[in-house]
C-alpha cells in the first residue's frame, strides 16, 4: 500500500496499477453502486484472455440499472458522441467506475493516460479501442447514490475538452503491436 499525495482518482488509479505486479487489476468506485456478483465475470474476462480492458455497463442487454432519467440521458449521449466522433470506436459505458485491465496492457497505455480525473475512464478505454486492445463489457447490477459529489456541468465540460485533446492523438502510440514492440525495444537497450 502507498500514498498518492497529489488529489485525481485518475492519478490514483493509474500509480496503483502501475506499480502492482498482478496479472489482473481491477477497481471499483467507493460507492458500491456496482453489485459485487459482476466481479467475478468482470475479472474472468480479462484473466481469460478474452479481454485486455473489461468494465462494467450499465447500458444495454442484462444490465440492470436504477439512475435518474437525467443521469441516463447524459450518459447515453455520451457514448453516443464518443462513438460519433472517434472512428471506429464501439463503446458501451464508459463512466461505470467497474473496470479490469491485464497487467501488459496497464503498462503499455497507462504512460498515456494524461487525465488525472473523472476523463481518466473515457481516456483509458478509447486508447485500448483505438489501439486495437480487446474491450469487453460486463452488464452490472448498478443502483445510483443519491448523495454523489460528481459536479455534472463541470464534469461535461472537462469531458468534452478532454475529448477534443484525444481528437488530436497520435494513435499509433496506442496500438497494441507498436506498444509491445516499443516496450521490447526499450528493454534491450536498458
Amino acid at each position: 500500500m502507498f500514498h498518492v499525495p497529489e488529489a485525481g482518482r485518475g492519478r490514483a488509479l493509474t500509480r496503483a496499477w502501475l506499480n502492482s505486479d498482478a496479472d489482473v487489476l481491477a477497481y471499483m468506485d467507493i460507492d458500491l453502486s456496482t453489485g459485487l456478483e459482476s466481479l467475478p465475470p468482470l475479472l474472468d474476462a480479462v484473466a481469460t484472455g478474452r479481454a485486455d480492458v473489461a468494465s462494467g455497463t450499465r447500458l444495454g442487454p442484462g444490465a440492470r440499472t436504477n439512475r435518474s432519467f437525467k443521469r441516463e440521458v447524459l450518459s447515453r449521449g455520451y457514448v453516443c458522441m464518443i462513438n460519433a466522433a472517434f472512428r471506429g470506436v464501439r463503446l458501451r459505458d464508459i463512466q461505470c467506475g467497474f473496470k479490469a485491465i491485464s497487467r501488459e496492457c496497464a503498462q503499455a497505455i497507462l504512460p498515456l493516460v494524461s487525465d488525472t480525473g473523472w476523463f481518466w475512464d473515457t481516456e483509458l478505454l478509447l486508447l485500448a479501442a483505438k489501439g486495437g486492445w480487446k474491450v469487453h463489457y460486463v452488464p452490472v447490477r448498478w443502483q445510483e447514490d443519491t448523495d454523489s459529489r460528481v459536479k455534472i456541468a463541470s464534469t461535461v465540460s472537462k469531458d468534452i475538452k478532454g475529448l477534443w485533446r484525444m481528437r488530436s492523438f497520435d494513435w499509433r502510440l496506442a496500438a497494441k503491436h507498436d506498444a509491445v514492440r516499443g516496450r521490447l525495444e526499450h528493454s534491450k537497450v536498458a
